[in-house]
């Protein structure tokens, strides 16, 4: 069994220190300890805060499972973070809490000063890879965890990484993952959220995307008892560019979050944004998305949309699209929200022509769903998650 410390509402500063690390990143920790002890707590509208109370969650020494699902492509490199803070210094110094800071949130700085381990993916300058690697993380022994990983692209590099929470264990998860993308480099990113039923989550998931660079992100999140996720897109560079869709099933009891943000911050600046969701039973599911279009920017293409489909009477879904435009030169801006039950024409369509109605409901919502799965990368990986989507409808 691991050795436990100090329950987290009580953590000194001896306390989030990890043997033989180097002294920056002690330094970096003690920051992020005194963050935490000075921040509020964040007011999330529809975030159930109880359920993430620190007085229930124990700081273990223990640092989670880690594996790789398929092999890291050649010349990618990969390591778990506390190998890399050793062995990639330079890299680690520059860009870690570069995209998530460690006074964000109190949970931002909770995980800035006690992570145990995490993925480490570097790409060099140039290097195109084809291969996609798939990336999984789990709970260890202790109730908590606690776990960053730090992708790096460099200018001209381009990768397609599958990033995976799963299993039961915890109950408690707090992950920062932080995407970085050099000028020209392009990354093809999948993040799931797979966690056993009894699981409370909160993530930060935040991307820089450098001049003409480009990130294809896609969200699956179908886990957790309660789940809470920043999720962050940062056009900083000129010609950057996001293509970004999520799905989410929130059934019996589950409560799920989304919070994206879209931040157009370069010239000439381009996002879509397609988020699906799904509730069933008495879950209940939420997005809170916002683009933001700084000052400086100018001629932004930018377009959110989120659709919802109700299975049931007790399911509920919330969705809070804004738009905030600080500059009078943009190309177009818009966003778009839907929700409501399966129609009822296109159930009549199908069940004229012999389908009962149960798998004509479960036609339509894979296929609601479907634009999202096509993009898993791994074929295995999409058939497993899309069997389990569909067991669920």
């Amino acid at each position: 069994m691991a050795t436990k410390l100090p329950a987290i509402a009580s953590l000194s500063a001896a306390d989030v220190l990890v043997a033989n690390e180097p002294a920056w990143l002690q330094t970096w920790r003690q920051a992020g300890l005194a963050a935490f002890n000075t921040l509020e707590m964040p007011y999330w509208r529809r975030t159930d805060l109880t359920a993430f109370g620190f007085a229930d969650m124990q700081l273990s020494a223990d640092s989670g499972t880690f594996r790789i699902g398929a092999d890291a492509p050649p010349g990618v490199v990969v390591m778990p973070m506390h190998l890399a803070v050793h062995e990639h210094v330079t890299l680690m110094q520059a860009n870690l809490g570069a995209a998530v800071a460690v006074n964000v949130s109190k949970y931002a700085a909770l995980n800035a000063a006690t992570w145990r381990d995490g993925w480490f993916v570097y790409v060099p300058k140039n290097l195109e890879t084809t291969l996609p690697l798939h990336l999984i993380q789990g709970f260890g022994a202790g109730n908590t965890l606690m776990s960053r990983n730090l992708v790096v692209l460099e200018r001209g590099a381009r990768l397609t990484l599958v990033e995976q929470l799963m299993g039961n264990g915890g109950p408690y998860s707090n992950v920062v993952t932080e995407l970085i993308l050099g000028d020209g480099a392009t990354l093809k990113y999948t993040g799931m959220q797979t966690w056993g039923s009894a699981v409370h989550h909160v993530g930060h998931v935040v991307a820089k995307v450098g001049n003409d660079a480009t990130i294809e992100w896609s969200a699956i999140n179908t886990g957790a008892l309660h789940a809470h996720i920043e999720a962050e897109t940062n056009l900083i560079g000129n010609g950057s560019r996001v293509d970004w869709m999520a799905a989410t099933v929130a059934s019996d009891g589950q409560r799920l979050l989304t919070a994206p943000w879209l931040r157009h911050v370069g010239r000439s600046t381009e996002a879509h944004m397609d988020f699906k969701t799904v509730v069933k039973g008495s879950g209940y599911a939420t997005f809170d998305g916002m683009i933001k279009i700084e000052g400086g920017s100018t001629d932004t293409i930018t377009r959110l949309e989120e659709h919802a489909l109700h299975l049931s009477p007790q399911a509920r879904s919330d969705s809070i699209p804004g738009l905030k435009i600080d500059t009078n030169n943009v190309q177009k801006a818009g966003h778009a929200s839907t929700s409501g039950e399966v129609d009822d024409e296109q159930l009549f369509y199908m069940q004229a022509r012999g389908i009962s109605k149960s798998e004509a409901v479960h036609m339509i919502v894979m296929g609601f769903f479907e634009p999202v799965l096509d993009r898993i990368p791994l074929e295995s990986l999409r058939e497993q998650v899309t069997a389990a989507i569909a067991a669920r409808i």
